[in-house]
């Protein structure tokens, strides 16, 4: 089922935000017009339909008891080579393609993924106060990067933090499509929605991607 919408929660989980514009292969489309079966462009696997969407309403009280799920505003031209197209709210953990022939100049690997939280440390992006949010996932039958507002970013990755920010029926729901994803485990489901590229985390040089 659509666009189903969890409660407030305290967990993370990568998300887009309503005005973003996903391509398609006909053409960009704005992420809160997206249903399952819809045909999305990813950078590794060509056109792909979108296997499950789902949403994470939060409003102005809720981001205040929790500060730390307000989104992230990445500006246009941000990420280098004009990029991202036009302004881009994000979820705090939602994660960038960073490579060494954008902004950065240090990545321990060649092409990585980055929390948007991680590029408030450098110019151009800030986690932004909202009257409210409306957190959008797109899921596709394994993790991939999209371009949104013209840039490489990340669906959701039912990992165990992405699975805990979605409430009992959006999980189930999950589970229904990929019954390997039920039960326990940090990446249930193993290597199938492992990580598109490896992920930047704190400890790991993250001071030195800006």
């Amino acid at each position: 089922m659509s666009a189903r919408t969890a409660p407030a929660s305290r967990p993370r989980a990568a998300c887009f935000t309503p005005g973003t514009r996903i391509a398609t292969p006909c053409g960009e489309r704005e992420v809160e017009t997206l249903r399952e079966g819809d045909r999305i462009i990813t950078r590794d696997a060509g056109i792909q339909e979108i296997c499950w969407v789902g949403q994470k309403r939060l409003t102005h009280a809720d981001l205040v008891a929790a500060p730390e799920l307000r989104p992230v505003l990445i500006r246009q031209g941000a990420l280098g080579y004009g990029l991202p197209e036009r302004d881009t709210l994000v979820s705090p953990n939602h994660r960038m393609l960073m490579t060494m022939d954008t902004r950065t100049r240090y990545l321990p690997e060649r092409e990585m993924l980055v929390p948007a939280i991680e590029l408030c440390a450098g110019p151009g992006a800030a986690q932004v106060e909202a009257l409210g949010m409306t957190y959008i996932h797109l899921m596709f039958d394994c993790h991939q990067m999209i371009l949104s507002n013209g840039t490489w970013s990340e669906s959701f990755q039912p990992s165990a933090d992405g699975m805990a920010a979605l409430n009992g029926s959006q999980r189930d729901e999950i589970t229904r499509l990929f019954p390997g994803l039920a039960g326990a485990g940090p990446l249930r489901d193993g290597a199938r929605f492992a990580a598109a590229r490896p992920v930047l985390t704190r400890g790991r040089e993250h001071d030195r991607v800006h």
